[in-house]
């Protein structure tokens, strides 16, 4: 299949589960349930070179980052990277260095890392830094119903990606997988992932396959 066909058929998979999750309303809570699942991936787990976790601001107590220390102490990765922003003019970084210190781990572990544009783009450029940086397995820590969507921004849709990219999907107590359509802020979350869903396939529509 070309790459006008792939995509094409993303857009189709994302319009049909559009309209599955306005016909959700409807639906029995059981099928609500399995459409919240399907915003989740999860790869195998296996010892990396780094540990990546994006900003989400959403993570207010810094579930991720724990997620990413355990996964340190479990010896499945040697240094962590972490998005870097501003929170009342101070470095996020900072804020991690500080949260990793009092679990006994090393100011030189965890790194911030810098990144700009939307969100299609800005994947592909990490991507290539890492890539340049020589790291040949990176395991990226997310919230569970963010997984598929970075599966798709980091999956390598040619096949011959010189990083390989591990989703570490997190269940988070700031979203509920399996009542989301109960809950005001799940339900904003999974409406801002369709968004973010349907965004990546126009993106990669309008800029090709090549940026991702």
């Amino acid at each position: 299949m070309g790459k006008h066909g792939r995509i094409g058929c993303g857009c189709l998979i994302f319009i049909l589960i559009v309209c599955i999750v306005i016909a959700g309303v409807f639906i029995h809570p059981l099928s609500l349930k399995m459409i919240g699942k399907q915003f989740r991936y999860e790869d195998k787990i296996v010892q990396a070179d780094i540990i990546f976790v994006p900003r989400f601001i959403e993570d207010k107590g810094g579930e991720l980052y724990a997620e990413s220390f355990r996964e340190y102490w479990a010896g499945n990765g040697k240094t962590i990277f972490v998005e870097e922003d501003k929170m009342f003019g101070v470095s996020l970084t900072d804020l991690i260095q500080k949260m990793a210190k009092a679990r006994g781990i090393g100011e030189n572990v965890l790194k911030g890392l810098e990144t700009d544009g939307e969100e299609v783009l800005k994947a592909a450029k990490t991507k290539e830094r890492f890539a340049g940086m020589g790291y040949k397995k990176v395991i990226v820590v997310v919230p569970e119903y963010a997984s598929r969507r970075f599966h798709l921004l980091y999956g390598s849709p040619q096949g011959d990606a010189k990083t390989t990219y591990m989703i570490k999907p997190v269940a988070v107590t700031f979203f509920n997988m399996d009542r989301w359509w109960k809950e005001s802020i799940s339900r904003l979350i999974v409406t801002r992932e369709l968004y973010n869903i349907g965004f990546y396939y126009f993106a990669r529509f309008k800029y090709g396959e090549s940026k991702q």
